[in-house]
């Protein structure tokens, strides 16, 4: 039996101090059927000589260079776009993948074909894989269903723990700049399919100074992002009603803001709709964390 091609999507910019791991980790995947497209968006160091070399060896890796700096979201836009498998999985330039991730991944989503996304555990580590930080997956309730309302404030579907059919992309291109484009492709999945997890730790995300999760992450104010990403989410064709009418009441009080620093009226509608908003958090006293995570919402000084 012939089994569905998965093109693994990986984006480079100034990577080469990690990559090889990360190259050689999805290389050696499980999964036989895959396709590496590799897009460097003008990196300065030798990342793009370290990923030719390897492509000079298997024919199983496609590199593109950009022409112009692109930047993230754009980068893999266009990554996406040159993938020919009837599958994507995001790939981080710095992490290294499990040998089994793409077989697990798959034979999840291809249970039923209204499963647009699957999304595994992540752990977090930085130089070295032996001190590992499990303590996050551990607090989170990986999600599963189709309501997009339980993304509508807080994503932990990355792109580096995601899997998706390509199809997906007829809706969700182009990916939105101002909004991760991962948590865009996450709530499409919910509007246009259903989301399913792998409950196991496939991908080792590794954290340090220069990544989207280390020191390098752009501070901004979480009311200025959570309100640009409403919008956009709200310009959805296949948005339920009930999420569309969410975002109309959160859209109406975040657009108060800057003007007041914290707004009771934004508390306690998060408040009131907490068991759907943050269904991702796992807590034993569940309210109390629904206070405390619905105060910060609504205050001016929360960084997203």
């Amino acid at each position: 039996m012939t089994l569905p091609l998965v093109s693994v999507a990986l984006c480079t910019y100034n990577g080469a101090e990690y990559l090889q791991d990360q190259l050689l980790s999805i290389l050696d995947q499980t999964y036989p059927s895959l396709e590496l497209v590799v897009v460097d968006d003008r990196s300065t160091d030798n990342t793009l000589a370290i990923v030719e070399e390897l492509a000079r060896k298997d024919a199983r890796i496609r590199v593109y260079k950009n022409e112009e700096n692109l930047g993230h979201n754009l980068n893999f836009s266009k990554a996406c776009s040159l993938c020919s498998g009837s599958f994507i999985a995001i790939a981080d330039q710095d992490d290294v993948w499990e040998p089994t991730k793409l077989e697990r991944m798959m034979e999840q989503i291809q249970q039923k074909p209204e499963t647009l996304l699957v999304h595994c555990k992540s752990a977090r580590f930085g130089t070295h894989r032996n001190h590992p930080s499990v303590k996050s997956t551990r607090l989170i309730r990986y999600l599963e269903g189709n309501d997009p309302r339980k993304l509508l404030l807080f994503n932990h579907i990355n792109g580096h723990n995601m899997l998706f059919r390509t199809s997906l992309l007829d809706a969700a291109l182009p990916f939105p700049k101002e909004v991760y484009y991962d948590w865009w492709i996450a709530v499409m999945a919910c509007c246009y399919g259903q989301l399913k997890h792998v409950n196991e730790i496939l991908v080792w995300h590794r954290v340090h100074e220069t990544n989207a999760t280390g020191a390098a992450k752009p501070i901004v104010p979480f009311y200025l992002q959570t309100k640009t990403n409403l919008q956009q989410f709200a310009t959805i064709h296949a948005l339920p009603e009930q999420a569309k009418n969410l975002i109309k009441d959160l859209l109406k009080e975040y657009e108060k803001m800057p003007g007041i620093r914290f707004s009771f009226r934004l508390f306690v509608l998060i408040l009131r709709h907490a068991p759907i908003l943050f269904s991702h958090k796992k807590r034993i006293f569940p309210w109390f964390s629904y206070i405390k995570f619905a105060y910060r919402s609504a205050h001016i000084k929360t960084k997203a």
